[in-house]
C-alpha cells in the first residue's frame, strides 16, 4: 500500500489573520490618536511662570520693559528705568481717545488704591501738546503722571498699534502683561495685585 507523499508546507494549515482583530486595535488606535489631538488643541498653551528668567529688552510679555525717555507736563525727562521697583502700568492713550477716556477714571481709582503699595501709572500721551493734555487730564480729575512721546519713539519701541495700550510692568522691570483696548476695574484689580504681590 503506497502511502500518499503531502509536503511539510501543505500539511500545515496556513496563516489566516483575525480580521475582527485587527479592526478592533486599528479602531482604538483611531480614537486615541483623535483623543490626543483633540487634547492638543483644546488646552491652551502654557504662559511663562513670572518666575522664569525674563528674555532681553523687548514689548513681549516675560522680558524686560525696553527703557525709554519722555517729557512730562513741564518738559523734564522721565526715564521708565527710574521707576524699577515699581509695579507701572505704562499706558499710551492721546485726548481724543474715547476708550482712552472711558478707561481714566479706572486707571485713576486702582493708582489711588495701591499707589502707596509700590503701583503707578505711567500714561503716555502719544499726540496731544502740554496745554491740550494738562486740560484734558485735570478734566477727568486724573492725578497720576502724564507724559509726552514727542517723538514717537516710545510707540515705535512698543510696538504701539492701537490706542489704549497698556503694559503691566513688574518690580524688576519685566512685562507681564499686555493689553490693548479699554481697561476695565476687574482687569486692573486683578493684574496689578497680582503684581504687587509678586516676590521680587
Amino acid at each position: 500500500m503506497t502511502t500518499p507523499i503531502t509536503s511539510e508546507a501543505s500539511a500545515q494549515p496556513s496563516p489566516r489573520p483575525n480580521r475582527r482583530l485587527r479592526v478592533i486595535i486599528v479602531t482604538a488606535l483611531i480614537v486615541v490618536t483623535a483623543g490626543l489631538l483633540l487634547k492638543g488643541l483644546l488646552t491652551p498653551a502654557p504662559t511663562a511662570a513670572p518666575s522664569a528668567t525674563p528674555g532681553p529688552a523687548a514689548p513681549v510679555v516675560n522680558h524686560y520693559a525696553p527703557n525709554v525717555t519722555l517729557l512730562d507736563l513741564a518738559n523734564k525727562p522721565v526715564t521708565l528705568a527710574s521707576l524699577k521697583g515699581k509695579v507701572v502700568a505704562l499706558n499710551f492713550w492721546y485726548a481724543a481717545c474715547e476708550p482712552c477716556r472711558y478707561e481714566m477714571p479706572a486707571l485713576e481709582h486702582t493708582y489711588q488704591q495701591y499707589q502707596a503699595q509700590g503701583f503707578v501709572v505711567l500714561g503716555v500721551d502719544t499726540v496731544d501738546d502740554p496745554a491740550t493734555a494738562d486740560s484734558f487730564v485735570h478734566s477727568l480729575g486724573v492725578t497720576y503722571p502724564i507724559v509726552r512721546d514727542v517723538d514717537l519713539r516710545a510707540v515705535t519701541i512698543y510696538r504701539v498699534t492701537d490706542t489704549p495700550s497698556t503694559f503691566f510692568i513688574d518690580r524688576n522691570g519685566v512685562i507681564r502683561y499686555r493689553v490693548v483696548g479699554a481697561l476695565d476695574s476687574t482687569t486692573l484689580q486683578t493684574d496689578v495685585t497680582a503684581l504687587l504681590k509678586q516676590k521680587t
